[in-house]
This record gives C-alpha cells, structure tokens and sequence, in this order.
C-alpha cells in the first residue's frame, strides 16, 4: 500500500493540479510537499480537506492508495453505489449475502436495511424497514456523510412529500458545503426535489429548482438527466413542444428508465399541457 502522501501527489499530478493550487489556505506549499514525500503527516481533518479537494471520495482514494483493489466492506460500499435500484435481484441477494460478514459495522448494516427495503413486496413493507432507520439514526445525525447522502437518495420514496423536500434541501446543502464533487448526487436530490413540487403543483418553485438541476448536469455530462431536467422544466412552461422533443430524445439515445419516467409525467400533467 502506497503511503497517503504518494496517493495525494500521484492524484494531484494525474489531473495537472499544482502543490500551490492544492494547498491553497489549508497549508503551506512547504507542509504539502513534506506530506508528499512522507516526511510529515497530516492531521485527520486536514486529510480529508485535502481528498476533499482533489474530487474524490474517501473510497476512492482508498482504492488507488491500495493500488486500484478494494477491501471487502469497501467493495461491498462501492457496489452498493453502483446497484441499478431495485431492479437487480441478483446483485442485491449477492450484496445481502455479502453484508453479514459484518454483523457490527454501522454502515454496512444500514447498507442492509436498504437492501431489504428494495427486495420488499410493498411501499408499506419498505417503510417499516427504513423509517426506523431514519428516525433512530439518519435524522439524528448533525453530518451528514457521503454514505448517509447515498442511503437518502435511495430510500427517498418511502417518505411524505414534506420529510422528502426537508432531505433535499439539507442534502444540497450538505453536498454544497462539504462535497462539491458530488454534483451528480446532488443533481439527484433537486430532480427529486422537482418531481415533488410538481405534484403539490407549486410549478414556479420547481422551475428554479429544474434550471439549477440543468446547470449541474450539463457540469457532469449527464444528458439523460438533463433532459429529464429539460422535459420537466418545458411541463413546468407548458410547453408541450418541448417535452415531447425531450421524450423523442430520449428514445433515441435509449435511456429508458429515464424515458419512461418522463413519458409518464407528461401524460400525469396532460391538462396542463393541452
């Protein structure tokens, strides 16, 4: 395993940043150069500032400090991140299976919880598995991690309309201040703060929260968000026109899930189209 100095300073030359640059306010140039070269360790915090600023999370620096191979609760956290929902029963029974080799870590135990909400056979079953959760935990925490952040967008159905814009807010909030790398997470949690303005038919405020959700996807290159974004902020306009020039897109470039997400909001908004 490399030492973290070595992992800060392969990262910050791969993606041409400069000592000056990454140290900016935090420390010294001369404290970071010492840091690379192993002759000084950073402090907790300042290492995280630092990981923080390269925009990537605590994983993956884990994961190029251990020479591009993950631990078994990082890769079980990684694959996590990386499940389509709750439409891959097979990778959630592997998961599953893989998450009790450990019975008592916190994280990995609410991973669980997750899982089994996405294997339940109703809405109602999957809230008496999340919403403890949720109350003894999540709600209770004053820091939010990048974890917690990747749990809520998950589980983000199972809640009222209210508790589900009070997530978002705090979790754009959170992201915006402690993990700006995470714009497509964040991006995320504004369409879904949108969907639900939509249907409490407050249109004006979801149309703000759309054009922000526009800028971060065009930053992240996620065009089937963005013309989720576009579909919904042209329902927001009534401008069928352009919703149905989003649609048409998104068949063609086959994205459909996103497809059909949008194919069935145009036809819940209808009247308002017409």
């Amino acid at each position: 395993m490399k030492s973290f100095g070595e992992t800060i300073k392969e990262i910050r030359t791969a993606r041409g940043i400069t000592q000056s640059e990454l140290a900016g306010s935090l420390i010294n140039r001369t404290t970071l150069s010492k840091i690379e070269n192993s002759f000084e360790e950073p402090s907790y915090e300042n290492a995280t500032k630092l990981i923080n600023r390269l925009g990537i999370t605590q994983i993956e620096f884990d994961y190029i400090r251990n020479d591009y191979q993950l631990n078994a609760k990082e890769q079980i956290i990684f694959d996590f991140f990386n499940i389509a929902y709750n439409s891959e029963a097979n990778k959630i029974a592997s998961l599953l299976n893989r998450c009790e080799q450990f019975p008592n870590d916190q994280e990995i135990q609410k991973i669980k919880v997750i899982l089994k909400a996405f294997n339940a056979s109703s809405l109602r079953e999957a809230r008496s598995l999340v919403i403890p959760l949720w109350k003894s935990q999540v709600s209770k925490t004053d820091n939010w991690n990048v974890l917690d952040l990747y749990l809520l967008n998950m589980i983000f159905f199972v809640f009222n309309d209210d508790t589900m814009i009070g997530i978002s807010n705090r979790a754009i909030k959170t992201i915006e201040g402690k993990y700006p790398f995470l714009k497509s997470l964040e991006t995320n949690f504004l369409l879904n703060k949108a969907a639900i303005l939509m249907t409490k038919q407050n249109f004006d405020d979801a149309a703000m929260t759309l054009v922000k959700a526009i800028t971060l996807t065009k930053a992240t290159f996620r065009y089937d968000k963005l013309l989720m974004a576009k579909g919904r902020l042209a329902i927001c306009q009534k401008d069928k026109k352009e919703a149905l020039y989003c649609l048409k897109v998104l068949k063609e470039v086959e994205a459909d899930d996103v497809y059909n997400g949008l194919k069935d909001e145009i036809e819940q908004f209808d009247s308002r189209l017409s």
